[in-house]
């Protein structure tokens, strides 16, 4: 899984022509660090595995659809660094951990009340990088740039699932002055990431007689999907800014491959869906 320790060559490319264009315009550059608190919504779900529980006969032996749903509190650090009408913003966010439950119930779970159990406790990182130039009196911009996603959780009786995703992603804003009060400005952008999920399922339940099922996973699969949002954003000083804003994600990843040889069958998609309100704070020089 590529990370921001190895960004693409594509990526290093487009920050040395974004280095050349600024460059070679008139201006000094300068830099707007911000830090940020959002509060989200999160859901990464994981279809039901056909015949994976055979021939337990457990939920008819398929595995049931898996569900990690939380609201994370989520803690960012950036900055743009802007010249002229070109800008360059790089963004690191990290979540606390949260906690959430997997339940599953079959008369022909040899457990206390037929019913396994476990908690799971996880957490979320993300980044990004974007190169964009606005137009318009600098209303509006077109961007492209490169993010990384990690959702992890370990459950209280072993397992412990890991999802990364990494991709390219453009898009586009627009915003409306409001008279000197401050601005409202409307984001679209659409991606088209990688993901990787590697499930570690040692509960004795499962992974040792009699049972003895193969349910291990480390699946590769492919998203593309839309992200969008609204934002008010105004001054509170000569050097203090803010903005107030509410964003959604939805991306499906398909075309799922388990990589393990001789383990059960993998879900036949992943789906994450985030819908935040950010709070930042911009310093401005």
């Amino acid at each position: 899984m590529t990370t921001l320790s190895r960004i693409t060559p594509a990526v290093i490319l487009g920050l040395t022509l974004f280095l050349s264009s600024v460059s070679a315009h008139a201006g000094e550059m300068t830099f707007t660090p911000r830090a940020s608190l959002s509060i989200a919504s999160y859901e990464f779900t994981q279809t039901a595995r056909p015949g994976a529980l055979a021939p337990t006969n457990i939920n008819n032996n398929d595995f049931p659809e898996v569900k990690f749903e939380v609201t994370f509190k989520i803690f960012g650090v950036g900055g743009t660094f802007i010249k002229d009408d070109f800008y360059l913003d790089l963004a690191l966010q990290q979540s606390l951990n949260e906690e959430d439950d997997f339940t599953l119930t079959d008369p022909n779970l040899a457990l206390p009340n037929n019913t396994f159990t476990e908690t799971f406790k996880g957490d979320r990182q993300d980044s990004s990088i974007t190169l964009g130039r606005k137009f318009l009196n600098k209303r509006a911009a077109l961007y492209l740039g490169y993010k990384t996603g990690k959702s992890e959780a370990s459950g209280n009786q072993g397992q412990h699932l890991l999802f990364e995703e990494d991709g390219f992603f453009i898009g586009a804003n627009y915003a409306w002055v409001v008279g000197n009060k401050g601005a409202v400005s409307v984001n679209l952008a659409y991606a088209d990431l990688d993901g990787e999920l590697v499930e570690d399922v040692t509960n004795p339940a499962f992974a040792s007689p009699p049972l003895n099922l193969p349910l291990d996973t480390n699946a590769a699969s492919n998203a593309q999907g839309l992200s969008y949002g609204v934002t008010w954003s105004s001054r509170l000083s000569k050097t203090l800014s803010y903005s107030l804003g509410l964003d959604a994600r939805s991306y499906t990843f398909e075309d799922v491959t388990n990589r393990i040889p001789n383990t059960a069958n993998p879900s036949s998609e992943f789906k994450e869906e985030f819908l935040s309100t950010t709070f930042s704070l911009f310093f401005v020089f």
